[in-house]
């Protein structure tokens, strides 16, 4: 009890003492740790924010550098390809409102010229009846596209409506068969139908007749005299395909994969009498594609074009 503690009092004071500099030494080094951490998190978010800045002022020219497999580097992969998608869409957006300026004035060109001529009084009659009936088809094309416009900003709305029931499809196909037939007899071209099996459906029955005359009249358009073009139906593993195949004009392997682009149209160059607005095909492959189906496209320059709808049988 009587010793000196001196020596005791001495390892206290050195194991104070190590605990003192490794608590400053432990302190250093977490303020650095969280400095660096700080730095690795903020940085990338106070990118991704000046990013999404540029985004809501129209600017998307946006890019980060690779970040590894984090979720900061999914987050910007994400507003990488927001970006993108906003870029691809300004430009489509662009694309089509002067695309529908185009073709809204072509039309309305035709209208007010021909009206002019047609309202002077020093024609002959028979030369006013050609003006007035040109003006009557170009008022029809008019409204033809418009009301693919109107269509196309319902399905873009998913406002849309397909009201499916069951339908026997040759039955279907061989009211259309005569519904069309004139048309392409008048141009002296052969129609054949071929559906001989017993084919149950459930579709819109006014909406498919829609994409239907779409795929024919395009045959129609394309096509020469005294060619054929045939409609037929085949069924495989639950599916049922429509096939329309024409002997026309053809298409292209470069326009092949844009040709259900809305307003794109394989002859960049076309007369008043045979061209088309661009919109149909793009309604056919959103109007099957609203049925559960899709759409094929085989082609070949000067041979003819086969058009494919796809979609399942009914089995109730």
């Amino acid at each position: 009890m009587f010793l000196s503690t001196d020596h005791v009092q001495g390892i206290i004071s050195n194991l104070n003492h190590h605990f003192v500099v490794a608590a400053v030494v432990t302190g250093f080094f977490l303020l650095l740790t969280i400095v660096f951490l700080t730095k690795v998190l903020t940085t990338p978010l106070i990118q991704m924010k000046k990013a999404t800045e540029k985004l809501s002022k129209g600017d998307f020219s946006v890019h980060f550098p690779k970040m590894g497999n984090d979720e900061l580097s999914e987050l910007s992969q994400s507003i990488t390809i927001l970006a993108n998608d906003l870029k691809h869409l300004k430009e489509e957006r662009s694309e089509f409102l002067a695309s529908i300026s185009h073709e809204l004035r072509t039309p309305l060109t035709y209208i007010k010229g021909y009206a002019d001529i047609a309202k002077r009084k020093n024609i002959a009659d028979k030369d006013r009846d050609h003006y007035l009936e040109i003006i009557f088809e170009e008022s029809e094309k008019l409204s033809d596209m418009i009301t693919d416009l109107f269509n196309l900003a319902k399905i873009d709305r998913n406002t849309f409506v397909i009201n499916r029931v069951n339908v026997q499809l040759c039955n279907y196909l061989h009211t259309l068969y005569e519904k069309v037939l004139p048309a392409f007899k008048e141009k002296k071209i052969e129609l054949e139908l071929n559906c001989r099996e017993n084919i149950n459906v459930r579709i819109d029955p006014m909406r498919f007749e829609q994409l239907l005359l779409n795929l024919l009249n395009n045959a129609l358009k394309y096509s020469e005299p005294y060619t054929k073009t045939s409609l037929s139906v085949k069924k495989e593993k639950g599916k049922v395909r429509i096939m329309i195949t024409d002997e026309g004009s053809g298409i292209s392997m470069e326009d092949l994969p844009f040709i259900f682009e809305r307003f794109y149209r394989t002859e960049k160059s076309r007369s008043r009498d045979s061209g088309g607005s661009g919109l149909g095909l793009s309604i056919v492959k959103e109007l099957i594609e609203a049925h559960g189906g899709n759409i094929e496209v085989a082609s070949e320059p000067g041979k003819g074009s086969t058009f494919t709808l796809i979609f399942k049988e009914m089995t109730e």
